[in-house]
């Protein structure tokens, strides 16, 4: 999988779209095109995005 080629049409508004959202970031951590900042940035950010989704 190309990084980001899970991102097209994602636009955060369902936990569909934040799956995309985060199978995007996840190669760019996985391979450090991300610095472990960002990447904790991220998982943070899609966690609460995730909550604010399923309530």
């Amino acid at each position: 999988m190309a990084i980001g080629s899970s991102l097209a049409g994602a636009q955060g508004k369902t936990l569909a779209d934040q799956n995309k959202i985060d199978k995007t970031m996840a190669p760019g951590c996985a391979v450090g095109l991300y610095t472990p900042a960002e990447c904790d940035r991220h998982t943070k950010a899609s966690a609460d995005r995730r909550a604010e989704l399923k309530s």
